[in-house]
C-alpha cells in the first residue's frame, strides 16, 4: 500500500493555518525532522503520528490515508445513520410511554 500520510500532514497543517515549526514543537521534534515527515524523506515514529491525530482531532485511519473520513472508518454515515435511528426509536418510546400514562 502506497503511503498516502505524508500529503495528508501537509494539508493538516495548512489548513490550520500552521509552519512546520509549530507542529514541530508540538510532536516533539525539530522543524527540519518535520519537514522530512511531511516531505516522504523521513519514515515518521508512530507516537508521532498519534500525537498529530490528537492535536488535529482526526483519525490515524485518515492520516494513512486509509479513509477521507477524518474520524475514520468506523465513523461512517451508516454508522451515524444507525445513532439517529436509535435515539429516534428511544424517543418514540417515551412518547408511547407518555401516551400509555395519561390513558
Amino acid at each position: 500500500m502506497q503511503n498516502k500520510y505524508f500529503p495528508r500532514l501537509k494539508d493538516l497543517r495548512e489548513d490550520t493555518d500552521k509552519n512546520q515549526e509549530e507542529i514541530a514543537n508540538v510532536i516533539g521534534t525539530s522543524q527540519s525532522y518535520y519537514a522530512q515527515y511531511e516531505n516522504g524523506k523521513r519514515s515518521i515514529p508512530f507516537e508521532r503520528v498519534v500525537d498529530i491525530a490528537r492535536y488535529y482531532n482526526v483519525s490515524l485511519d485518515y492520516i494513512a490515508g486509509i479513509t477521507n473520513d477524518k474520524k475514520g472508518i468506523g465513523y461512517t454515515t451508516e454508522t451515524k445513520s444507525k445513532k439517529y435511528e436509535k435515539g429516534l426509536n428511544q424517543i418514540i418510546q417515551v412518547a408511547e410511554n407518555l401516551k400509555k400514562i395519561k390513558e
